[in-house]
């Protein structure tokens, strides 16, 4: 656990974080409008979760089992 003066940072405070950033790109492809800006932004959702699916994996994580 990292702590500091106003969050204890865990393994679930990680999931909340990953989730969090899933449900926006998940609200991002519902309001594309087709312009490269909404595509490069959700292309930029994908690529740092998929960021975070090979650290931790890398790390020896089942990424789809540990984040349920």
């Amino acid at each position: 656990m990292i702590k500091n003066n106003d969050w204890n940072w865990s393994e679930d405070t990680l999931k909340a974080i990953i989730k969090n950033i899933v449900e926006r790109k998940n609200e991002y492809v519902e309001e594309k409008d087709g312009s490269d800006y909404s595509l490069g932004v959700i292309d930029g959702y994908a690529f740092i979760l998929d960021s975070i699916k090979n650290e931790l994996e890398a790390r020896g994580f089942d990424f789809e089992e540990w984040i349920k």
